[in-house]
């Protein structure tokens, strides 16, 4: 047998981002463990244009009802850039299209596209730009290892459960070889998380939600209920130690060990 520390890192990449695509799909059936047994879409409309105070309580009133200690909670990226008031002109997506630009050239182009709108955007950001109504486009979380701890903050303080929340998108960077979180995603990419879930876990729990959200249903947030095992597992709710994005770089593993 080959020892695991004989195994280049690429490999246990792949194969952590695809065992996690797979079982967040079965999560998404009701039919897996560990971090994701089961989920709950938490549908309704966020009314994102009165700002992002009342996005995180609207977000809390969904979400609220359904909501056991240890619970994720998977909110999406454009609605969260959206109640932050991350929004620009379609333009974004088309002048040209990121999705379609080299990587080593994201970065002036989010920096012109920063000037023009007012607030930062980075390479990250532009990998999240997505359609807003036929004129708009989000621009992606600002901080969304900070905003993801104020959610979980609100929710703490409105409905009494210690919860992890999850801000999560579609996109994986794979267009432009440009992985958003600095390692493989598949299917789904968690942008940022609390304390108390590591990469792998946060990426069944990406995934699991995006197969509940499907497209154009109005689910806003989905919860996550893990297996008993995994329920009371320590610093669910708190902050991560570094604030931007979810960072492999800046994680001890992306699993346990």
């Amino acid at each position: 047998m080959t020892d695991r520390n004989e195994r280049p890192d690429w490999f246990w990449e792949l194969a952590v981002a695809t065992n996690a695509a797979f079982k967040g799909l079965l999560g998404s059936m009701g039919e897996s463990g560990h971090i994701c047994a089961s989920v709950e879409p938490a549908p309704g409309e966020v009314d994102t244009e009165a700002g992002w105070t009342p996005t995180v309580n609207r977000l809390s009133e969904l979400a609220g009802p359904h909501l056991v200690e240890g619970d994720v909670v998977v909110v999406a990226d454009k609605v969260v850039a959206a109640g932050l008031g991350r929004v620009g002109p379609r333009a974004v997506l088309a002048e040209p299209d990121p999705k379609t630009v080299p990587g080593d050239r994201l970065p002036a182009l989010a920096a012109d596209w920063g000037e023009r709108l007012g607030f930062p955007v980075t390479a990250q950001h532009l990998l999240l730009a997505d359609e807003f109504g036929p004129e708009h486009s989000t621009l992606g979380t600002d901080e969304p290892n900070a905003r993801c701890a104020e959610l979980a903050a609100a929710l703490r303080a409105e409905h009494g459960v210690n919860v992890d929340v999850i801000i999560s998108d579609t996109d994986t960077g794979l267009d432009t070889r440009t992985p958003i979180i600095g390692t493989i995603t598949i299917g789904a990419t968690p942008i940022g998380a609390t304390g108390g879930v590591n990469l792998y876990e946060a990426m069944r729990c990406a995934v699991a939600a995006e197969f509940a959200r499907g497209h154009g249903r109005r689910i806003p947030a989905v919860i996550c209920r893990p297996a008993e095992r995994r329920a009371g597992r320590p610093a669910v709710g708190t902050e991560r130690a570094y604030r931007g994005f979810l960072d492999a770089a800046r994680e001890g593993a992306l699993t346990h060990a």
